[in-house]
């Protein structure tokens, strides 16, 4: 399997740090309309259709099968198949520990999924989308290997509110101190970040495109919000140096906006959508 300096550096990130998403997001409660699901997982399964019939469901880059084992919990064994496909071998020993049998899993790519065309009813990716190379490719598998009028259904990072606490940790990072190996990497296509973008990406191949924005806004003490950002991509990239260094002048930075309780609001925003596939690709 031949990969892209991207997706190399998340491979490797994902082997050493298997479950890192699902402990970061899957007790984090949202907002949506009114609404508050326990964690972006929770968010977006209830894109899943309301039938009856069974179902073959695809987790497309599934980490460690967290999002696949609430959706074996939330449906019964008559009524669906689970699959999940992902780059890491580390996330998917993990996922095996944590399903068992209860899903057939892969090791691939996005852009050359392992599995037969036109056999998913519905394809879910969690916060991995807005990551992936040549997503015209990842959008072109989708289709081969979804059934015509299938649900794709993707959550991925949307632009921010205004966030002082974000806006000291943009404004300390210090690129200069990043990894040689990894110094300068950009990830993912930009489009997904918002509503306009993911409707041009997914308009030749898909309709009945909807979109909700989800919302997280909680309070942390400055340790926990570093702890937070010690688990994302732009942290680890960083020398062990740099790291303590922008550690150290971030957490004094965040001591200014902290409240009485000795604590800071931060937040955040999802994109959920959801679409139906019009037409396989054709596979001859």
């Amino acid at each position: 399997m031949n990969l892209s300096r991207a997706e190399s550096y998340l491979s490797a990130f994902h082997d050493a740090n298997p479950g890192v998403t699902s402990r970061s997001f899957g007790a984090m409660p949202v907002q949506c309309d009114g609404l508050e699901f326990a964690s972006t997982y929770r968010a977006l399964i209830s894109a899943l259709p309301d039938t009856d019939e069974a179902l073959t469901l695809l987790d497309l880059a599934c980490g460690d099968g967290y999002l696949l084992s609430l959706l074996a919990d939330a449906t019964t064994p008559q009524r669906r198949a689970l699959l999940g496909v992902d780059l890491s071998t580390g996330e998917l020993a993990a996922a095996r520990s944590r399903l068992g049998d209860r899903a057939a899993l892969y090791c691939g790519k996005a852009q050359q999924l392992p599995l037969a065309s036109t056999s998913v009813d519905v394809v879910f990716s969690h916060l991995a989308l807005m990551l992936m190379d040549d997503v015209d490719g990842v959008l072109r598998e989708v289709r081969r290997v979804s059934k015509p009028g299938a649900t794709f259904a993707g959550l991925v990072g949307a632009w921010p509110p205004p966030n002082p606490a974000l806006d000291a940790f943009i404004s300390l990072y210090p690129a200069a101190a990043q990894q040689p190996a990894w110094a300068g990497l950009r990830l993912g296509d930009r489009r997904f970040r918002s509503a306009d973008g993911i409707r041009e990406m997914l308009a030749p191949g898909f309709d009945r495109i909807e979109f909700a924005e989800l919302s997280m806004a909680r309070r942390y003490t400055p340790v926990q919000l570093w702890d937070w950002h010690l688990d994302m991509y732009d942290t680890d990239l960083l020398t062990a140096d740099g790291r303590e260094d922008l550690r150290q002048r971030y957490l004094h930075a965040l001591q200014a906006l902290c409240g009485p309780q000795g604590d800071l609001l931060f937040e955040d925003r999802y994109l959920l959508f959801s679409a139906r596939v019009l037409q396989p690709v054709d596979t001859r």
